[in-house]
């Protein structure tokens, strides 16, 4: 019960928290973007001017129409949040053909592509990140840990497109050197049948490259993190006693000690989420993946309002579900929240 009460207090924060977050993105994007000179009609069609009810209706469509106040927007916009149907929450976009298109079904297809690379790049991430830290801690000082120590710190002093730039030089090598690599342009075959298994295989293939990319900084970071928080572990009054007591040191960590060294690995994994998201724009974009990361900076370039705003939901959604599970890991590991 305590642990319910626990999560629920949070997940009402964390509520408000991305509310205000995403009110603000609109209020911004409503001010200092104009999509109106990028993405929207110009001012004659044909060689005729178009008519100023048309632009207007047009624009009142989207809910930009720069004549109307900010905060009526706003108060439109809301609106539409919790009384439009569904597809037409967030008002309407523009695809890359012109034709408006509903912001939530094309961002729900372009989150799906991207869930695939951001959740299994992630889960490896922590996994073998919590591994080689926790490892890299217990074995302090040898060469194992010196290894792990310093490619981690290269990966972290790289920036996100060097790294990818090195991850697909070493698919070209590794294609040189046997006659095989992986995909690393083209997510869809355009010569298999669509919903083929030629199809769905080659997919899997395109997979493992920028799945790669996303699990190796996430594995640079969380080992980091890990190692720092297992040497605070290795050094409490509490490990010494139970090796005083006749445990030896692998024995009083498995018992005692990563237990508590994966209590702040908790609140880390919530905000190492967001880098991860913010990571795969870059991975989508190198890649060629058409997921919400690609289709995000897509928004900002042509100045998509409505389309931004929807991506810091998305956003917002993915970090309040990683601090919700974060907490109510924490609450298990420790009975002290409880």
């Amino acid at each position: 019960m305590a642990l319910t009460k626990f999560v629920l207090r949070r997940l009402v924060g964390y509520i408000l928290l991305a509310f205000i977050a995403t009110s603000l993105t609109f209020l911004l994007a409503q001010a200092l973007l104009n999509p109106q000179e990028v993405m929207y009609p110009p001012n004659t069609q044909g060689g005729k001017p178009i008519p100023p009810e048309v632009m207007q209706a047009y624009f009142d469509a989207r809910n930009i129409n720069p004549d109307v106040s900010i905060w009526q927007r706003y108060l439109n916009w809301l609106t539409n949040l919790f009384t439009a149907p569904w597809e037409e929450k967030l008002g309407v976009t523009t695809g890359t053909d012109k034709k408006a298109l509903w912001v939530i079904p094309e961002m729900g297809t372009r989150i799906w592509i991207s869930l695939r690379l951001v959740v299994i790049g992630t889960f490896l991430g922590v996994i073998l990140g919590i591994v080689l830290g926790a490892w890299s801690a217990v074995r302090r000082g040898s060469i194992s840990d010196k290894t792990i120590s310093t490619i981690s710190f290269i990966v972290l002093a790289l920036p996100t497109p060097v790294i990818i730039l090195c991850i697909q030089g070493f698919n070209l090598a590794m294609g040189n050197a046997i006659g095989f690599k992986f995909p690393s342009t083209n997510p869809v075959d355009p010569l298999a049948e669509p919903g083929s298994w030629e199809s769905i295989s080659f997919q899997i293939k395109a997979m493992v490259m920028p799945t790669i990319a996303l699990a190796v900084m996430g594995i640079a970071s969380y080992s980091r993190y890990m190692k720092v928080t297992t040497l605070d572990v290795l050094s409490a009054d509490y490990l010494r006693t139970a090796r005083a007591k006749g445990l030896t040191k692998g024995q009083a960590m498995r018992r005692h000690g990563f237990r508590m060294a994966l209590i702040p690995m908790g609140q880390y994994f919530a905000f190492a989420l967001t880098g991860a998201f913010a990571g795969s724009f870059f991975v989508e974009r190198l890649f060629n993946w058409q997921g919400i990361g690609s289709w995000a900076v897509t928004q900002l370039q042509i100045g998509d309002i409505n389309g931004t705003t929807g991506v810091m939901i998305y956003g917002a959604i993915l970090v309040l579900l990683a601090a919700t599970l974060a907490d109510f890991f924490q609450a298990v590991l420790d009975p002290r929240i409880r």
